[in-house]
């Protein structure tokens, strides 16, 4: 009949640097070597006893009951060394004596057979339990005051590194600190999807999972704050930290509106095929139905083709598709320099005369964050006078100053430099002047957002003609001949008086009033 010896510590630190294992393991062979005990096998562990699931205890109750006829005891130092849960503790005993198996210490031994000696078993079984969860609410109370100072004790998030300020444990932007400031501008712009943007950083160096990029850009931490837990009947919160930030507040909650979609529309991962740009821009010249478009292998290859979903026998490789769309269509958009010239000139009076309307929204704005910081002041007050308690506290203070997040984000719109908008407007019209080598050279996403600007309806597509039924009129307007503007080039375009939009411009439409 054979003994299974067990031995243990918490660690893998202990396990590899202690010497608590190698004591436990001679003495427990010193006992069976007296007690003329044959060890069948030794179960070495580092992990926490708090409960059982625990891999070299799993695999000792495995091998116990593929072997229960010929093992007769388990045994270990101290009861400690077995579990600090009593309840699971006695529940393990329990199932081991009914397969016929001694589990007990060398060093405080047991007569479990003798009912009395139970009380003993529970007192060294309790007493290890209750040190356990003493550990365990000063590590949870020592780690809530430091949150509470601003530190930060969790691994660091992308674009961080462990150091310590003021001796608490916190972190500091590291070498990609850069690339995390950069993703979240990018898709604060609203301009390009979530998962072009990611697989954009991805080939950029960004190491991580999808799921990892999507919790980046909701991780407030950026903002150099912690959040400190919830504790009893207080409620979590943020909290400023220790760490420098990366993300500007006002960036991080521009973000999160769009995530949320009550800003710009968020645009997540899409299924589209990148082969196929047209295909939810066609229609068939033959039946007039929408065409779809699919891939298909042979001859070693993948060919793409745009076809009817009516049985309809057009259908049209992608490469003769897109070399009849870029030289029927886009290579005959030509701007007028002319027109393009006014048009940049009306948009830009127009920008200008907006700045009076962006400051009195912004002051409008400002009245409202400085209303509500007298709130939260007010219930500071209540609060020390104790007309209200902490719970109630925390709730509204929580709702306020979610208020003055969303309102910091409107003042920073609302004081966006015009500067800023009108560099914006000329890229835009630098871009439209060679629109078909910027439709040539843009990606998947890109095209999309430019063949739905420039065609509102289908375009119309057989094996030998591509045209367009209705094209965007501002594009329209801009294509258009008229040497009677060359004279606009060093005048003002507009003035701003209400009735631009009523009367049109001489050179563009005869004059109705």
């Amino acid at each position: 009949m054979s003994t299974i010896i067990y031995t243990r510590v918490s660690t893998d630190e202990q396990a590899d640097k202690g010497f608590s294992l190698g004591h436990q393991k001679e003495m427990l062979e010193r006992y069976c070597e007296f007690q003329g005990l044959e060890i069948a096998m030794h179960y070495r562990e580092d992990y926490s006893a708090k409960n059982f699931n625990r891999p070299e205890w799993k695999d000792l109750e495995l091998y116990v009951k593929a072997n229960r006829k010929n093992i007769t005891k388990v045994l270990f130092t101290k009861w400690d060394r077995f579990s600090r849960n009593i309840e699971e503790a006695l529940g393990v005993i329990r199932r081991f004596k009914d397969w016929g198996i001694e589990v007990n210490s060398i060093e405080q031994p047991l007569d479990l057979n003798n009912p009395d000696n139970k009380i003993m078993l529970t007192l060294y079984l309790a007493m290890p339990e209750v040190e356990n969860d003493k550990i365990s609410q000063r590590t949870k109370e020592g780690i809530l005051r430091a949150k509470k100072e601003g530190a930060y004790t969790s691994k660091p998030p992308f674009g961080y590194s462990r150091c310590r300020i003021d001796d608490k444990a916190s972190m500091m932007p590291n070498e990609s600190a850069w690339m995390v400031k950069e993703v979240f501008e990018a898709v604060s712009q609203g301009i390009n999807s979530i998962e072009q943007l990611r697989k954009s950083y991805r080939a950029k160096g960004y190491p991580h999972c999808k799921q990892s990029f999507y919790s980046m850009l909701r991780n407030r931490t950026y903002t150099g704050e912690v959040r400190v837990p919830e504790y009893k009947k207080d409620d979590a919160y943020w909290h400023n930290g220790l760490h420098n930030a990366i993300v500007e507040k006002n960036m991080f909650e521009k973000v999160q509106l769009i995530l949320e979609g009550r800003k710009r529309k968020a645009k997540f991962p899409s299924k589209k095929n990148e082969a196929l740009p047209l295909r939810s821009f066609l229609k068939c010249q033959v039946c007039y139905e929408n065409l779809t478009g699919s891939i298909s292998k042979g001859n070693g290859g993948r060919y793409g083709y745009y076809h009817c979903r009516n049985g309809c026998k057009n259908r049209v490789s992608t490469t003769v598709a897109h070399k009849m769309f870029q030289k029927k269509i886009l290579d005959k958009i030509v701007v007028n320099e002319n027109i393009l010239l006014l048009y940049k000139e009306t948009i830009k009076d127009l920008l200008n005369s907006k700045k009076g309307n962006q400051l009195k929204l912004a002051s409008e704005i400002e009245e409202q964050i400085v209303k509500i910081k007298n709130d939260i002041e007010s219930i500071e007050d209540s609060l020390a006078s104790k007309d209200i308690d902490g719970e109630t506290f925390n709730k509204i203070n929580k709702r306020y100053n979610q208020k003055l997040e969303g309102l910091s984000v409107d003042l920073s719109d609302a004081k966006e430099n015009k500067e800023n908008s009108i560099k914006y407007v000329y890229k835009a019209f630098k871009s439209i002047r060679k629109l078909p080598t910027f439709y040539d050279k843009a990606n998947y996403d890109q095209k999309i957002t430019i063949l739905g600007l420039l065609f509102p309806e289908k375009i119309l597509l057989s094996k030998r003609e591509c045209r367009t039924i209705k094209q965007n009129e501002v594009i329209e307007l801009l294509t258009r001949y008229n040497k009677g503007l060359e004279s606009c080039k060093s005048k003002k375009a507009i003035i701003f008086d209400g009735l631009s939009s009523l009367a049109p411009l001489q050179g563009l439409e005869p004059w109705t009033l």
